[in-house]
């Protein structure tokens, strides 16, 4: 063999071992993927869920009467983003439960857009109950948080 022969056997060589290794490495990388994927899928519905148990006790403690309408509404649309950044994680742990808040989401929702600017006992009763109403269905789904997420 020459010296260019073997020269070019060599090169030829070591570039089909770097095709080896990257395809080896390419083919571990997509395994690992798929795991690392669903725990991220994970740990998102369940800094969503933290996120919903904080909104839903801002939402508790929120006085309509000194806050007014803007304070109540602000924690809905913050507890609508959780119960909407769970779902988009991906997975369906909980599905039935966020399936009950969202119920008794528009049920808030609805009370709110009848207080319209005027807020009178009665209307803020109504309030009052649809936000009990969301913290039951909120604590469902805390349920299935506390055995999912630890």
């Amino acid at each position: 063999m020459t010296q260019n022969s073997l020269s070019s056997t060599r090169s030829t060589t070591w570039l089909r071992g770097c095709v080896a290794a990257v395809a080896v490495l390419a083919v571990a990388t997509t395994g690992c993927g798929s795991d690392e994927d669903s725990a991220s899928a994970e740990e998102q519905f369940c800094a969503a869920g933290e996120a919903l148990q904080t909104d839903v006790t801002g939402l508790a403690s929120v006085d309509i009467v000194s806050g007014g309408v803007d304070a109540v509404t602000e924690q809905f649309d913050a507890i609508k983003q959780d119960v909407s950044d769970m779902r988009d994680a991906g997975t369906d742990v909980a599905e039935t439960e966020l399936n009950a808040l969202d119920e008794s989401l528009d049920a808030l929702g609805e009370s709110l857009d009848a207080l319209g600017g005027d807020i009178s006992v009665a209307n803020a009763s109504g309030v009052a109950t649809a936000v009990t109403g969301v913290g039951s269905a909120a604590n469902a789904v805390f349920d299935v948080l506390s055995n999912t997420c630890s």
